[in-house]
């Protein structure tokens, strides 16, 4: 028997029935032409984009004036960055006022038309907005050029200081501060800052004369106070002891390479051997090591006293006080040659150490467990305060990597360098309790693949969205968004429309890591380049990998074609980019020659295996390191090495 209170009533069905039919009548055709709508206008954006990505603008123009959605708002943000990028300063203009809810992005291309059509106070008052709206590089960037340009240099320092401190990969940015604190006679400062700008543009005219000018106005007395008080500082260093690890493998780290001379110190007696010849190293005496005619002069640092002279190589060994051991320290350690994070400094190592002769010059080779190496690496590479999962995983990729890459620099007698090429190591100075304990805890583990270590790669933060393709296809490595869902945008439009945006994700964080924008009109080429940008006549992009990151790609500048045929050639050609995975604009003037190159970017790195503030991130979701390590490595699988 049918159970008829299932059934339902009379009167409601027939309400029911009515609805569907007024649905299909009226709704469902409204429903059809909203999505026909919306599929049009991506069509049309999306074939505007492929003429822009390849500086058609007139072409993409072409295309979407041809849509008959005009008033929609994507269509005259598209309209007006073309209309930007033409030179149609007016034409931009008026598109853009036209809207009534402008994003920072809106705001910032209103600030460069109003600078381009001389209402610089418009300008001032666009690039504010948008920072109000999204802290962002071009908005302090020409806001501090403006102010430059007024001679309101305490106000131009301030927002370059601002900028800096947002984004500290934006190298030119240095050199404008130093001027305006010259200005100012900030002097102390304005070095600091052009000595910076030197190390990165040392055959730029306009930079050398600013430090130099800099200088002559601090005088002598000013840098003999400084070298005195770094050797009173020097003098006061404290250095602990350390207990060695045993039953370790040992590796070999060239700290410092193509030396003349460098400098040590050690708290307890040492031996310096040669052959046959052994010296005993007193405690607390800086004592130099210097190449002459193929053989180390050894002297004291401070007088120039010469004790002995050996033949290559050398071996300098700490001695054991009650089965403890203590470092060295090694004065003026250059790290991040060419990088914004370039610096000079001071370091003590665990250890022993090794001079050897290579190409007629000296290197500097640290000898440690691959654990203590470890200590060395966690803190340099990733945030000492980050939650101790997140610095357990990244533990157990350093091992790995250094024990698949052993022997990298075999060449030049070491197994690593010390640098970003195989892993910053920064030694004893850089250690932290918590990165130790990440090291310790997971003593001996490694990821293997296949029953092999595979080659590792990690890196700062990806923007988002992890490419496994970036060094060869590599199965094992996680791939698309950062995130559970691994979802990406698909179409060419929404791809680069991606760089302007700020999706939830494991290492979404509002800073120039996750998002980043670089700007540069002649002055900015002139200094970073050393080229005219009139002179930049066209980019060709000719590989792009996951994640929107360019692999290869030409640059016409005058008569010369520069081929670069890696992401990290691209990146440095480009002043050092952050990544490769960027959308770029040439912005030409009324008469078709560039006046300003702009990117907007995302990530830190190459964005291939471990995003370590992704890692970060998950880790302050609660994920443990075996969790973080097997997302980011999903094929891959964690192992007792020894």
């Amino acid at each position: 028997m049918e159970n008829f209170r299932n059934w339902p009533n009379p009167k409601i069905a027939f309400v029911t029935k009515v609805a569907v039919v007024l649905i299909f009548i009226f709704v469902l055709p409204a429903v059809v032409l909203a999505k026909d709508k919306s599929s049009q206008i991506n069509s049309y954006l999306n074939t505007a984009t492929i003429f822009e990505k390849s500086f058609q603008y007139e072409k993409a123009i072409g295309v979407i004036k041809s849509c008959e959605y005009q008033n929609n708002s994507n269509i005259l943000k598209y309209l007006a960055k073309l209309f930007c990028l033409t030179g149609k300063s007016k034409e931009a203009y008026q598109k853009l006022n036209s809207l009534t809810n402008k994003s920072w992005v809106d705001y910032l291309y209103l600030g460069l038309i109003n600078e381009k059509l001389g209402q610089v106070n418009q300008a001032i008052d666009a690039y504010k907005k948008s920072l109000k709206l999204e802290k962002n590089s071009i908005g302090l960037f020409r806001l501090a050029k403006i102010y430059r340009a007024r001679k309101k240099y305490n106000k131009a320092a301030n927002f370059f200081k601002k900028l800096i401190d947002y984004d500290s990969s934006i190298r030119v940015a240095y050199y404008y501060l130093g001027q305006c604190l010259r200005k100012v006679d900030q002097n102390r400062e304005a070095y600091e800052s052009l000595a910076k700008a030197f190390s990165f543009f040392p055959g730029r005219i306009k930079v050398k004369e600013e430090l130099k000018e800099v200088k002559r106005k601090l005088g002598k007395d000013f840098f003999e106070k400084r070298k005195k008080l770094k050797a009173e500082k020097r003098q006061k260093v404290k250095l602990v002891s350390y207990q060695k690890q045993e039953n370790v493998p040992y590796v070999r780290i060239g700290v410092a390479v193509d030396l003349g001379k460098f400098s040590l110190l050690s708290p307890s007696d040492f031996k310096i051997k040669s052959k046959d010849l052994v010296y005993e190293g007193k405690p607390d005496i800086f004592y130099q090591f210097q190449l002459k005619e193929n053989k180390i002069v050894l002297s004291n640092h401070k007088t120039g006293q010469v004790y002995e002279t050996f033949f290559l190589p050398v071996e300098i060994i700490s001695r054991p006080i009650n089965r403890k051991s203590y470092p060295f320290y090694i004065l003026d350690v250059v790290y991040g040659s060419g990088n914004f994070w370039h610096k000079k400094i001071d370091r003590a190592y665990r250890g022993s150490f090794e001079v050897i002769l290579k190409n007629n010059k000296i290197n500097l080779v640290n000898i440690v467990s691959i654990e203590e190496y470890l200590y060395g690496v966690l803190a340099a590479e990733i945030p000492a305060g980050a939650n101790k999962e997140a610095l357990k995983a990244q533990a157990v990729l350093a091992r790995s990597l250094a024990i698949r890459n052993k022997a990298r620099h075999i060449g030049q007698g070491f197994d690593f360098c010390a640098d970003s090429h195989c892993q910053v190591y920064h030694g004893l100075s850089a250690e932290t309790e918590s990165t130790k304990e990440a090291v310790d805890e997971t003593r001996g583990r490694i990821i293997s693949y296949e029953g092999k270590v595979p080659e590792i790669f990690y890196h700062s933060n990806c923007g988002g969205c992890l490419s496994p393709d970036i060094f060869g296809q590599k199965q094992y490595l996680a791939k698309g968004r950062d995130s559970e869902n691994k979802n990406m945008p698909q179409s060419i439009y929404k791809k680069q429309q991606w760089f302007l945006e700020y999706p939830k994700t494991f290492c979404f964080r509002k800073s120039s890591k996750f998002r980043w924008q670089r700007i540069y009109d002649q002055e900015d080429f002139s200094i970073a380049f050393g080229a005219r940008i009139k002179d930049l006549t066209n980019i060709i992009p000719r590989e792009q990998k996951d994640c929107c990151r360019y692999a290869k790609m030409d640059v016409v500048i005058g008569d010369e074609l520069i081929s670069l045929e890696s992401g990290l050639e691209i990146r440095n050609f480009f002043d050092h980019l952050r990544s490769s995975a960027f959308s770029l604009e040439l912005r030409k003037s009324a008469g078709a020659e560039t006046e300003m190159l702009i990117f907007w970017g995302s990530g830190f790195g190459h964005g291939t295996g471990l995003c370590q503030e992704g890692a970060i991130g998950m880790a302050k979701e609660g994920y443990n390191y075996k969790q973080i390590l097997n997302h980011y490595y999903p094929e891959g699988k964690i192992e007792k090495y020894y």
